[in-house]
């Protein structure tokens, strides 16, 4: 039992989280201010990057380390730093050395690849050019589901492999069974609302919004909820994401739509509700292997209760109108709190994944789940995608895809290789639904803190239940030490959505 291996462990670690955090800052800035001209030698550079990487990443050095200090680690208890550092190690150890060097080089020049001709694709409404590309990631991600097999002797679905990468421990038959519930429990409510469609509550929401003013809004909006200058840095990407650099470096992005205002506003908080997850993890675990959110579905319960239960709820309406009338004069003139929440909560069946409404949401998960493992058993080609997608659409949504760019191509995942990621955000839907009814049965005067424009209560609640804690915990573990339960359930979601669609729509 060696405390001294633990520590060469540790610091062996701490330079590999620095390495990686050297590529986020590469690949933020390649999605953010690169010039397009810069791409061939940016992705490149990055592979080279991840052979390094990998390499350090693979090194029988490593894994002697691992096996010297888990003595010791254990030896510290199941609930300890040391032993959840150990874990998190061994986990990724054995994950990425089942990866030769070249290979992990290969999918991330491809995935830089990918996503250059991805951006140009989806720009010029031309699928055929992006089909290339779109092989070449399914390919590697065949290779990289039977070289992982050792990894999952008893795996019912090989889509769980490409799920353990973003839900570690979930199995596709459980994200079936909880779609199952949802699709099943939803159709009624999208039947409801799709009788109301264009009855015209939303007006005001598509006049002209000059992007300047939007910038100022929801900068000003972001600083409200906990966005502050000396950790946090906004700006604009043709597809929105966050990115931690560390704890205190937190990177988001937004677009703008000058015709529509629901993109920049809700598409900031919910970008922000994952940087406020990275941004509360507790110090201790900076540059370590668990300084970051424990999974996907839950960074996606932070995001899109941030988006969702908090930015269009009524109680935040009553303060952020007369923020936004102060913006857009004359776009919400007249408007009430109340007349804002119903215009920004119309729901009805939509192409894009990013601007459908929280009822619709999850069908838009559900189709790309469903084709990401048609794709991968080969039901579904590159060649045969397109076809498929909009058939999805008109079968579970009942809208006819126009072009490609507002279909297939609208998401940039399939880009750098991401297969087996569209299932976690429905995933946190349902499991924000669920800490939901904790969080507003533990602080009861919540509602009047958001009318008041008082946010402080809620993100001392998430950091003190979820967020300190990065990837200390297990997904499962998480769960059931905030909700004492192993399960994730559709249910309180429906229950929400049920209740929130008779209030809007009787």
């Amino acid at each position: 039992m060696s405390k001294e291996k633990f520590d060469a462990l540790f610091a062996y670690t701490q330079t590999l989280v620095d390495l990686q955090g050297i590529g986020g800052v590469a690949g933020w800035d390649m999605q953010t201010h690169m010039p397009p001209k810069g791409a061939a030698v940016r992705g490149e550079r990055l592979a080279t990057l991840t052979s390094i990487v990998h390499e350090m990443a693979t090194r029988k050095e490593l894994g002697d380390l691992i096996a010297a200090s888990e003595d010791y680690a254990r030896s510290q208890g199941e609930e300890s730093f040391e032993f959840a550092n150990w874990r998190e190690t061994d986990r990724q150890y054995k994950k990425a050395t089942v990866i030769p060097t070249e290979m992990a080089a290969e999918i991330s020049r491809a995935g830089s690849q990918g996503h250059v001709a991805w951006m140009a694709a989806r720009k010029n409404n031309d699928y055929a050019s992006f089909k290339p590309f779109l092989q070449k990631n399914i390919e590697l991600v065949h290779k990289v589901v039977e070289l992982s097999r050792p990894l999952f002797p008893n795996v019912e679905d090989d889509y769980d492999i490409l799920l353990d990468d973003y839900e570690h421990g979930m199995k596709t038959s459980d994200v079936a069974e909880v779609f199952d519930v949802f699709k099943a429990g939803a159709k009624p409510l999208v039947e409801k609302v799709a009788a109301h469609a264009g009855d015209g509550r939303d007006a005001a929401t598509f006049k002209h919004f000059p992007q300047a003013t939007q910038d100022a809004l929801v900068r000003e909006v972001a600083k409200q909820v906990g966005f502050n200058d000396d950790e946090w840095d906004l700006t604009t990407t043709a597809h929105p994401f966050e990115h931690s650099m560390s704890i205190h470096d937190i990177r988001i992005t937004t677009k703008f739509d000058e015709n529509f205002f629901n993109p920049s506003f809700f598409g900031t908080l919910h970008e922000f509700g994952h940087g406020l997850y990275e941004n509360q993890i507790d110090d201790r675990y900076e540059r370590t292997m668990l300084g970051h959110g424990v999974s996907l579905a839950w960074h996606e319960s932070q995001s899109r209760s941030l988006e969702n239960l908090v930015g269009r709820s009524l109680p935040f309406w009553k303060w952020a109108t007369p923020v936004v009338q102060k913006h857009f004069p004359e776009q919400f003139a007249g408007m009430s709190a109340e007349d804002i929440y119903r215009a920004v909560n119309v729901m009805g069946p939509s192409l894009i994944r990013i601007e459908a409404d929280e009822l619709t949401y999850n069908y838009h998960i559900i189709i790309r789940f469903e084709l990401e493992r048609a794709l991968l058993s080969g039901e579904v080609t590159v060649d045969t995608l397109p076809e498929a997608w909009n058939a999805k659409y008109k079968e579970y949504l009942g809208v006819d895809v126009p072009s490609d760019s507002d279909g297939v191509l609208q998401d940039v995942h399939w880009s750098g290789g991401s297969f087996g990621y569209f299932s976690t955000y429905a995933l946190g839907n349902m499991l924000g639904a669920m800490l939901w009814k904790r969080v507003t049965a533990e602080l009861p005067g919540l509602e009047d803190e958001f009318a008041a424009g008082e946010f402080g209560s809620l993100r001392a609640w998430l950091r003190e239940n979820i967020h300190q804690y990065g990837s200390h915990y297990t997904p499962n573990d998480l769960l059931f030490k905030v909700l004492g339960t192993r399960k994730l359930d559709a249910q309180p979601q429906l229950d929400y959505l049920t209740a929130k669609v008779n209030e809007l729509y009787g």
